[in-house]
């Protein structure tokens, strides 16, 4: 089977009309490189405008037939979408402008998502110990949560903020696996939730008190997201253990190529 792709562009976006369609082109030749890991992501200058472009790697070997067969939403394609929904729900996040999804011989190759660039903005990590941060972001929580909204990789370099008068304004980025109910989030999803944004267990814990507080918690929430804090951690190193072995890449989400 041939190579083949499929493209799409808002069209109320700040685009040329092309700039999808030739995007593997244009990414390659330039833009500025900001983050650079299992996924990169480059900048470019668009007649103007900032436009955010992230290149996603070529998935492990049981991933890629998984978003091949349908059984799995591409990550550009979620990323798109969950935009829109978050948009829609009252909150920030950089506007969608297009996708672009590479296949060849069938299957799932490199993918890309076209974004709004967000300028005067850092990650909550930069600030973590400063307490009107920590008291503005669990109000946010608080209400993203009342809204049925799951941001599933909720940690300190996916929540951007800055400050106007005083003001904490947030944006939520790396959104592919974002998840939404129709109502507010269920107890245990609030609490696996609650214990990602902050590395400190200090911080943690001034970070639940605020929003358990806000939210008139019963019981002890503080005690619950700790522990699932640690056992999340300890996952995590374990499975960091399991990559060095040889095949991992398989089962362990380590991309084919970036």
């Amino acid at each position: 089977m041939k190579a083949t792709s499929e493209v799409f562009q808002n069209p109320q976006a700040p685009l040329p009309k092309d700039f999808m369609a030739n995007l593997p082109e244009i990414f390659q030749a330039g833009g500025a490189i900001i983050h650079n890991a299992r996924n990169q992501i480059r900048v470019f200058d668009v007649d103007g405008h900032k436009i955010n472009v992230k290149k996603f790697c070529i998935p492990p070997i049981v991933n890629r037939v998984l978003y091949s067969l349908g059984w799995r939403t591409p990550k550009a394609v979620a990323t798109y979408r969950n935009a829109q929904e978050i948009i829609k729900r009252g909150f920030h996040t950089p506007a969608p402008y297009g996708l672009r999804i590479e296949r060849n011989g069938g299957l799932i190759n490199f993918s890309y998502f076209a974004s709004e660039q967000v300028e005067n903005m850092r990650p909550i990590r930069d600030a973590a110990d400063d307490p009107a941060l920590i008291r503005a972001l669990a109000k946010y929580t608080a209400d993203m949560h009342a809204k049925g909204m799951w941001h599933k990789d909720f940690t300190p370099g996916n929540i951007l903020y800055r400050v106007e008068n005083g003001v904490y304004h947030f944006s939520l980025v790396d959104i592919n696996r974002f998840r939404f109910f129709e109502q507010p989030l269920p107890t245990h999803l609030v609490q696996r939730n609650l214990a990602q944004p902050f590395y400190h267990d200090d911080q943690l814990r001034a970070f639940v008190r605020e929003y358990a507080q806000i939210t008139h918690w019963q019981g002890d929430l503080e005690h619950a997201v700790l522990r699932k804090k640690h056992v999340r951690n300890a996952y995590n190193d374990f499975k960091r253990r399991l990559k060095k072995l040889p095949g991992a890449y398989i089962f362990l989400n380590k991309p084919l190529k970036k």
